[in-house]
């Protein structure tokens, strides 16, 4: 039986356009794009999420949840790529915390490089 799903995230009151920039940014590197909708196998739209990636592999699309609670979740119909899901949560996780590394050494007055290696990312901080 094919069902929306929610999976939450380890990141915690969030800053939303952040949030926003990593899910654009791993969009971009799965050669995904950014969609209004997900649906769910038998084609259920629903639209109730901040933003949203689709690609070959995430191919009905997974939205990402911001609750009132400062909660992220994703959620979409993970039948058939349940396991994939655990590599996106993974992405989020390494692509806010760039993200929100570089936005505080920038705000320090550092300059900031980043070099990706497999699967890791690197923040260099060049100060004063």
């Amino acid at each position: 039986m094919s069902h929306y799903s929610f999976i939450k995230i380890k990141i915690k009151n969030p800053n939303k356009q952040l949030l926003i920039q990593s899910i654009k940014e791993i969009a971009e590197e799965l050669n995904g794009e950014i969609v209004s909708e997900i649906k769910d196998y038998y084609g259920h739209r629903r639209t109730d999420f901040l933003i949203a990636i689709k690609s070959d592999v995430y191919h009905r699309g997974v939205g990402v949840q911001l609750t009132e609670d400062g909660e992220v979740k994703l959620v979409g119909d993970f039948y058939g790529y349940r396991d994939k899901i655990k590599d996106l949560q993974m992405l989020i996780i390494q692509h806010y915390t760039k993200n929100a590394l570089i936005s505080s050494l920038c705000s320090l007055g550092y300059q900031t490089s980043v070099q990706k290696v497999k699967k890791k990312i690197y923040v260099k901080a060049i100060g004063w």
